[in-house]
């Protein structure tokens, strides 16, 4: 295990992924959508921005992952994405060179362009091992700084992921421009530096006016929210601007006004997904009804609504207590072939969920109230119980029912669709599931009957505004938003 003290241990990631990377088996694991996005190899933005949403998606499950590996992760993810992006370009590997783009690449992407122009491998007789190696101690110590450890504080703001998403959105950039061009250019490396700087802003004010709708800020959050920042990365300008915005962020209509186009889905995204990570006490009315006024002034598709609601679904790692809900062993969980199926079938089923959900999703809502053990047993699962034998058969029964009376929902229903619940459960517009469901309490209480509609009956047109499940943070009203 690196020690992250070692000033080198960027350097030596970087070697042992150089000395083990194949070119030809790495040609054979990118999948196909990545290839057809790179038609073009001089044309590379619509298979980063794949490449990168692929990256973002969890597929850890069992224990956490300890914090020094889950970060040496992330980083060696960075390394794979400028490696993907020249295996589509078709550059011919070579590792001193790779070394060099590497190394200039992290430089830019954390703010040290003098440095990574000082690396460039076009320079008259190539890049110096000087350089090479200034340039990655550079991007070793800001790595550190603003990733380490990985996650967020209790009371923070919901940014590593987002922040995470900026950075390697911004390395993908660098390493397109330097495929385009032949070299890389101040210009286009400083508008790369003030795109992310925007996103880094408009991001930290969306998360916060997030969780200023769900309630008051104690001094405590506050002062953790603030300190947070500095793992932005920002300059000092822009420090003292996300600051300001921290602590009077504007109306979410006219914070989606202000955003560029291109940013709106991205912020759409870690907005839906600040909801799935809120806790019960921070959910509320208040905090949907941000992330609603948000998407009606972000003027997005349905189509990109239901994308960026299934990113953040899939981002969300919570899996594992659905996966234990549903065990049918009884013996211990193998995790890790569990997290090799789930890894086979999470980007397939980002791309289908979508569609199966959100084209139907009144039939859905209808179907699952009306059968009403189901709703009941998928919110038992979703607060972490498990189910019985008895109770795992009937939900696959009426899964089964549910495929016949919405043919297109069959993708649960079939084999390996228990492994896609986490994702249906956290796309339904808004709580089918009862919300007396708590982790604390240990089991249900009765729904008000008011709020039980009988069979054959309508679903009432907007939901009690109680607490949702975990797994069940979700904007309420995906019907007014187009899903």
């Amino acid at each position: 295990m690196k020690d992250l003290t070692d000033k080198g241990w960027l350097e030596a990631l970087l070697t042992e992924e150089l000395e083990r990377y194949d070119p030809a088996a790495a040609g054979a694991r990118l999948p196909e959508d990545v290839r057809a996005a790179s038609q073009f190899p001089t044309d590379l933005a619509a298979a980063s921005r794949l490449l990168v949403a692929r990256s973002l998606r969890q597929h850890h499950l069992g224990a956490a992952p300890e914090a020094r590996a889950e970060f040496l992760d992330e980083v060696r993810q960075h390394v794979a994405l400028a490696l993907d992006l020249a295996l589509l370009r078709g550059e011919p590997f070579t590792r001193t060179r790779q070394r060099a783009e590497l190394a200039a690449y992290l430089a830019s992407a954390v703010g040290e362009d003098a440095l990574a122009i000082a690396v460039e491998p076009e320079r008259p007789g190539g890049a110096t091992d000087r350089a090479v190696e200034r340039a990655l101690r550079a991007a070793a110590v800001a790595l550190r700084s603003r990733f380490f450890p990985p996650g967020d504080p209790a009371h923070g703001l919901a940014l590593h992921t987002g922040a995470l998403a900026i950075l390697r959105r911004r390395l993908g950039r660098v390493a397109i421009g330097f495929h385009r061009d032949g070299r890389l250019v101040p210009e286009a490396l400083a508008r790369h530096a003030a795109y992310a700087a925007r996103e880094s802003l408009l991001l930290a004010e969306a998360l916060s006016g997030l969780l200023r709708a769900a309630g008051p800020v104690d001094d405590r959050a506050r002062a953790v929210r603030l300190r947070q920042l500095v793992r932005l990365g920002l300059g000092r300008a822009d420090l003292r601007e996300a600051r300001r915005r921290v602590e009077s962020p504007r109306p979410p209509a006219e914070l989606a006004a202000d955003a560029p186009a291109p940013m709106r889905p991205f912020l759409l995204e870690q907005l839906f997904l600040g909801q799935l990570r809120a806790s019960a006490a921070e959910e509320s009315a208040a905090a949907a009804g941000y992330v609603e006024a948000f998407t009606a002034a972000a003027g997005l598709e349905a189509g990109a609504v239901a994308a960026a609601r299934v990113e953040a679904a899939a981002q969300h790692a919570d899996h594992q207590i659905w996966f234990a809900a549903f065990d049918e062993t009884g013996l211990p969980l193998e995790w890790q072939k569990l997290a090799d199926e789930w890894e086979s079938v999470a980007d397939h089923a980002v791309e289908r969920v979508s569609a199966a959900v959100t084209e139907n999703v009144g039939a859905l809502v209808t179907e699952i109230r009306e059968t009403g053990e189901l709703g009941q047993l998928l919110g038992k699962a979703a607060a972490g119980h498990a189910l019985s034998a008895i109770e795992k058969r009937k939900v696959k029964a009426q899964l089964i029912d549910l495929a016949k009376a919405v043919p297109a929902l069959a993708i649960f229903a079939a084999p390996g669709g228990m492994l896609l619940l986490p994702l249906l459960a956290k796309l339904l517009p808004f709580s089918v599931l009862p919300s007396a469901w708590d982790k604390a309490e240990g089991g249900p209480t009765a729904p008000p009957a008011e709020h039980a509609p009988k069979k054959g009956q309508a679903p009432r047109s907007e939901p009690p505004t109680r607490a949702l499940p975990p797994a069940q943070r979700v904007c309420r009203r995906g019907r007014a938003s187009g899903i």
